[in-house]
């Protein structure tokens, strides 16, 4: 006959697989679960819009070739090879016109994602300080309607339309 204790201990080991199993599952299944995995897209589409068009909307004339090459960055499709093929242009514009700007996004939502066809549409609102000529700094607020693209270097930017 078996002692009490073996069969406490028999007992014991039983119910911890059976937890460690339930765990598992529940573990795989949370991993695995559509809402959780289109929340993640959204927070990912949400986070490099948020980058993107505080990037495109930042500039400073005493430098603005980083500022110029981070546009590029942030951007893809025609306004990433406009941004590309205009650099020069966009250089020449920043300086002359003593540009300095920077922003900041106030408030952003995904309105539209489609995870299959790796595309998204974010409508923001950005708070800009801009000043040009020597001027001095003058607030503003932006409305946008921005449409991403997923990138082997992640989301970006293909187009940017000003809201209404």
């Amino acid at each position: 006959m078996k002692s009490p204790g073996m069969v406490a201990l028999g007992a014991l080991a039983a119910v911890s697989v059976l937890v460690a199993a339930w765990s598992g599952w529940s573990w795989w299944s949370a991993a695995h679960d559509e809402a959780a995995m289109r929340a993640h897209d959204r927070d990912a589409v949400l986070s490099a819009a948020d980058d993107a068009l505080t990037t495109l909307n930042t500039v400073d004339y005493h430098d603005p070739g980083p500022a110029v090459d981070r546009w590029i960055q942030v951007t893809t499709g025609e306004l990433g090879k406009t941004l590309s093929g205009d650099r020069q242009l966009q250089l020449d514009r920043t300086t002359a016109s003593k540009t300095v700007a920077a922003a900041e996004v106030n408030q952003a939502a995904v309105a539209e994602l489609d995870p299959a066809a790796g595309t998204a549409r974010v409508l923001a609102v950005l708070d800009v300080q801009l000043s040009t000529n020597g001027a001095p700094s003058v607030p503003s607020r932006t409305r946008l309607n921005a449409s991403l693209t997923r990138t082997d270097g992640g989301w970006k930017v293909d187009s940017v339309q000003a809201a209404s």
